[in-house]
């Protein structure tokens, strides 16, 4: 029968697990699991809307006339508007004029530079239709596109390229620069006049950061030729976190440390800038994963850390805190009290490290002296679960610690209170095996 480890992860494993007759079946909790389908930008709800809401809500006012003013809405839609009056109101973006623009709603900052990445909400229309080809607001979710990368139409790269972010922009554009001639039946006519109302959510300069995929092979491993997307890939991580967007972050943490670790180096000084990147991206990789409460895994990253810096030394003890191994978590909180002796938020760290770690070896020091072994077992048992109890009850009102260990030694009928008493509080008694050693833990449930 196959052998069956419950966390590799945590408890870790032998070649003779793998290399045995029977081979070995690992499994692996929620907190291993990524959810694809979490939205991309947290800032933006799935709110969905009409498209017909949409454009009331970004309604044509700068395009109304004498007539039109009798309007009872108040508002210009663009069902049913002509595109030559459209372009009355418009200014051209090409000498030829087969880009046209209204600015609906001004910007703010600087233009859109080249190669950025854009989030935008849409919707696009040709004359005379009742309903848009093509919008974001249906859904809720707007798009992110990569400039100059052929992704959408000329035309549109031509508009995007003149706006500011939470600029809200008309663009006419000719079928020349659209969907040309032969266009894409049965949805897209040919010679069609196109119009788009573009909303710039957000835009971010990291235009070099997909062409890490463009690289050749041989390139991939070449540090020179790694490095200049490796740190447009930091920037666009970065602005994930800003967005608390974590998840995401750390699938760009993750794909950093993939491209670096890859590369060949050819001297001393590549690798001293390759380990300032990999410490860069695995101390802001654990830095998330305690965001979203898997200090585990936050622990594992900084381990991994070519240079550790206080900031990696600061983010691995809350992690090792958050674990209840007060022991080691002081070890690093030292280490970085000795090099920023003056910072509060690792002086902070220290006390709450300093006060758990009493608190779980003064329950510790009861849990023993009423163990079933040193005593009466009759006259230790309520006693003896009163204390469990309590251990119990410090992993629930603390918000800190996540998992702690259950003291070494006790007997089988002692963890059976243990185990009723977790049952009975919510929480889950986990075992550990490593390296043949034994370890059981309170944790807590997920929510």
């Amino acid at each position: 029968m196959a052998k069956h480890i419950t966390d590799p992860m945590m408890t870790g494993f032998r070649l003779e697990d793998l290399i045995s007759e029977n081979g070995v079946t690992f499994e692996l909790g929620d907190e291993f699991r990524e959810d694809d389908d979490d939205e991309e930008f947290s800032y933006s709800p799935y709110v969905q809307f009409s498209n017909e809401e949409m454009l009331n809500m970004l309604n044509m006012n700068g395009f109304e006339d004498e007539n039109d003013r009798d309007n009872e809405k108040g508002s210009v839609s663009l069902y049913g508007m002509s595109f030559a009056k459209l372009r009355a109101k418009m200014t051209n973006l090409t000498a030829d004029n087969k880009v046209m623009k209204f600015i609906k709603q001004k910007g703010v900052g600087e233009v859109v530079p080249a190669n950025a990445q854009v989030t935008i909400h849409y919707i696009g229309y040709f004359e005379d239709r009742d309903e848009p080809f093509d919008s974001t607001y249906s859904s809720g979710k707007p798009k992110t596109i990569r400039l100059n990368q052929g992704y959408i139409i000329p035309g549109l790269e031509i508009g995007l390229s003149t706006m500011q972010k939470h600029e809200i922009a008309v663009f006419l554009i000719h079928p020349d620069l659209a969907y040309k001639a032969q266009g894409c039946p049965p949805r897209i006519p040919p010679n069609e006049e196109v119009v788009f109302v573009v909303h710039l959510v957000d835009y971010l300069d990291d235009g070099s950061a997909d062409t890490y995929q463009n690289l050749k092979i041989e390139e991939k491993k070449s540090f020179k030729h790694v490095v200049e997307p490796v740190l447009h890939m930091l920037v666009a991580a970065k602005d994930c976190c800003a967005k608390f967007n974590t998840k995401q972050a750390i699938r760009k943490y993750k794909k950093i440390i993939d491209c670096l670790e890859n590369v060949q180096l050819i001297d001393s000084l590549e690798e001293k800038e390759m380990n300032e990147l990999l410490s860069k991206a695995y101390t802001n990789l654990a830095i998330c994963y305690n965001k979203i409460e898997l200090p585990r895994n936050a622990c594992m990253a900084c381990r991994r850390v070519p240079v550790p810096t206080v900031k990696t030394l600061y983010h691995f003890g809350k992690a090792l805190l958050n674990l209840g191994e007060y022991t080691e978590a002081m070890k690093e909180l030292q280490k970085a009290h000795a090099l920023q002796p003056h910072n509060e938020n690792i002086t902070q760290a220290i006390q709450t490290t300093n006060a758990k770690q009493r608190q779980y070896l003064e329950i510790e020091k009861r849990l023993w002296k009423n163990c079933f072994k040193s005593g009466e077992k009759q006259t230790k048992v309520n006693e003896f679960r009163k204390v469990m109890r309590e251990f119990c009850e410090t992993i629930i009102n603390d918000s800190y610690v996540k998992i702690l260990c259950i003291p070494e030694g006790l007997t089988e009928e002692e963890l059976q209170i243990v185990r009723e008493e977790a049952a009975t509080l919510g929480l889950n008694v986990v075992t550990s095996t490593r390296y043949g050693k034994k370890t059981m833990y309170l944790q807590k449930r997920k929510t």
